[in-house]
């Protein structure tokens, strides 16, 4: 097979790649839209959507952990805290997110959950706290390999990529997002001394 004789580090980028393309086309108002031709509720969708996405991450993860690998670099043994603070800020940023919605509608558990937009929490000071949070984690790991930083890299290009389709989406479905996304920057929040 072609792939199987690429370097790990490209694998790591053409399968994100293909995840990415494969999530984001189950996203898109074009496959909602052929599934409730077909009698499927947007709950249901939701549902299988966050299903299959689970199910799609951890047959990847796992395949990444068996590719060969290489170390790239290591923090050195003092700094190594400001790694774990910065990511204890990703894991912070990451709840105070999931906390100001409806997560079981969110996940498809619940009616109400479909590409809902409130300003609340997080979302108060970015557009996408979850993106943020999760790039904090990854870019602030202690030890990085080769796989490591293609895997980054390639879900960071994913998550801006994607912060622009699902903010098209937003726009149609909610007029009042226009002044939102004008107001709100969409990864790292405005520091402000003022209150």
């Amino acid at each position: 097979m072609i792939v199987a004789k690429l370097p790990s580090y490209v694998q790591v980028a053409v399968s994100g790649l293909l995840f990415a393309l494969v999530h984001s086309a189950l996203a898109s108002m074009t496959c909602k839209r052929f599934a409730t031709r077909y009698g499927v509720s947007m709950r249901s969708y939701r549902l299988a959507y966050t299903l299959l996405a689970m199910v799609m991450t951890g047959i990847w993860m796992s395949w990444l952990r068996h590719l060969p690998d290489a170390p790239l670099y290591a923090w050195p043994e003092g700094w190594r805290w400001l790694a774990r603070l910065v990511q204890f800020v990703g894991l912070y940023v990451l709840w105070r997110t999931f906390v100001s919605f409806d997560v079981a509608a969110f996940l498809g558990l619940r009616a109400g959950g479909e590409d809902a937009f409130h300003e609340r929490g997080m979302y108060r000071y970015m557009r996408h706290p979850m993106y943020s949070g999760v790039m904090l984690i990854l870019l602030a790991r202690p030890e990085q390999s080769v796989n490591g930083l293609a895997f980054t890299l390639v879900v960071g290009l994913y998550f801006v990529i994607g912060a622009r389709l699902e903010e098209r989406r937003m726009l149609l479905e909610h007029p009042a997002y226009a002044g939102y996304r004008r107001r709100v920057p969409a990864f790292i929040p405005r520091l402000s001394l003022r209150h």
